[in-house]
């Protein structure tokens, strides 16, 4: 559509901007401008960040886990819960075989439980930190976007400014035209009446084909008296 309209717009005879000015619009609005940079830049790439492993937090957590036996944590307790040899067991079936197993591998139940207590909190200390790390994050992206969206609303708010007062301005040259037709037609009548009266004949004028044909007869008539 637009293209459409820029084309009726040369047609009507617009003046074009100046050499000197190549960004001057017609409408006196200055055009948005936007570096090589701003232009070419690509989006940056989306990072998703590495949440740590299970290991690494139960690593780095300063409650480290302390069981008189260094193999047996509950985190052996959980596999051994899970082993097919327990599978099927009663609760009070699997309760006694495990207490059998931690006495004779001599690690005291409440070394297992306070191992698990440890880790559990390790875990929470973890989540809330991630949870933290990203409330940020989507807090300063939100920030982000909120930007963008403004500028990008300036800059259409811009355009569409532009592209309002170039209508109007194809409307007026339109009008323009128009009346200028209106006044073409009234001074071709008035060359018509005037050369009718310039030239006897009973055929009456009124068109251009008419008044054109008089003036032929006219010279015609002048040349042959002369």
């Amino acid at each position: 559509m637009f293209k459409k309209m820029l084309q009726v717009s040369s047609a009507l005879g617009r003046v074009p901007a100046s050499v000197d000015e190549p960004n001057a619009t017609p409408s006196g609005l200055s055009s948005p401008t936007f570096t090589d940079r701003e232009r070419m830049e690509p989006p940056p790439k989306p990072v998703t960040t590495k949440l740590p492993s299970f290991e690494d937090i139960y690593r780095k957590s300063p409650c480290k886990t302390a069981t008189s036996t260094a193999e047996y944590t509950i985190l052996k307790v959980a596999d051994m819960v899970s082993s097919d040899d327990l599978h099927g067991l009663s609760p009070a079936a699997r309760h006694s075989a495990l207490m059998m197993a931690l006495k004779a591998a001599g690690v005291a139940v409440e070394d297992i439980l306070q191992d698990a207590v440890q880790r559990q909190r390790a875990l929470n200390e973890s989540e809330e930190s991630q949870l933290h790390r990203l409330q940020e994050f989507e807090a300063t992206k939100l920030r982000e976007n909120e930007r963008l969206s403004n500028e990008m609303e300036t800059i259409c708010s811009q355009y569409r400014t532009r592209i309002s007062a170039g209508v109007e301005e194809i409307d007026r040259e339109r009008e323009g035209f128009r009346d200028w037709q209106e006044r073409k037609a009234r001074e071709q009548r008035r060359i018509a009446e005037a050369a009718g009266a310039c030239v006897s004949d009973d055929s009456g004028l009124s068109s251009n084909a008419s008044v054109t044909h008089l003036l032929e007869k006219g010279v015609a008539r002048l040349r042959e008296s002369a």
